[in-house]
């Protein structure tokens, strides 16, 4: 009788069970910073203690980009620009709740040239883009020593739209790099 039930039980599951179809993708061919967690904003933590060589003049952080929506047959070039870096000051009544905000400049921000290398400088070109069938990469913001520096840099980047690319969400389109 037992086995009867069980037999029972497991055609009962595969009856009841139907394949559920994919719907082919959509939406535009984007790109956006790659993250796992969607709750907060895209954070790098870079540091000239942890490179391979300390005493190094150049070093590269490298950020990963991934695409959204179907793989092309060519390259699709990239491009990063600086943002001015900010951050936000909240005023809470008694319950918790927010009841004001101030935005405010953050110091210390790299200085294309001086802490980085442009993005724009033609050696940078090949290595800003995504490969031809690809859907993941890992671009370089190439980082220049300052001997000068004492404090905690901050570098706000973020991705715009070319002639091969456009950008996604705009919440993944914005990486803060934060150089020791």
């Amino acid at each position: 009788m037992r086995n009867i039930l069980l037999s029972l039980f497991v055609c009962c599951m595969f009856i009841a069970c139907e394949e559920e179809k994919l719907e082919p993708y959509t939406g535009n061919d984007t790109v956006q910073f790659y993250t796992t967690n969607f709750d907060e904003d895209i954070v790098v933590e870079y540091s000239w203690g942890m490179a391979l060589d300390p005493n190094a003049e150049y070093d590269t952080c490298w950020i990963p980009v991934q695409t959204m929506g179907r793989a092309k047959n060519y390259d699709r070039y990239l491009k990063l620009v600086q943002e001015k870096a900010v951050g936000w000051d909240y005023v809470y009544d008694h319950g918790g709740n927010i009841v004001d905000s101030l935005s405010y400049e953050i110091p210390n921000q790299a200085v294309e040239g001086k802490h980085y290398v442009a993005f724009d400088d033609p050696g940078l070109r090949e290595l800003l883009k995504i490969p031809a069938n690809a859907f993941r990469v890992d671009v370089p913001v190439v980082m220049r020593k300052d001997p000068e520096m004492t404090e905690k840099l901050t570098l706000l980047i973020r991705l715009v739209d070319t002639e091969t690319v456009k950008v996604g969400d705009p919440q993944f389109t914005k990486c803060q790099i934060t150089i020791e």
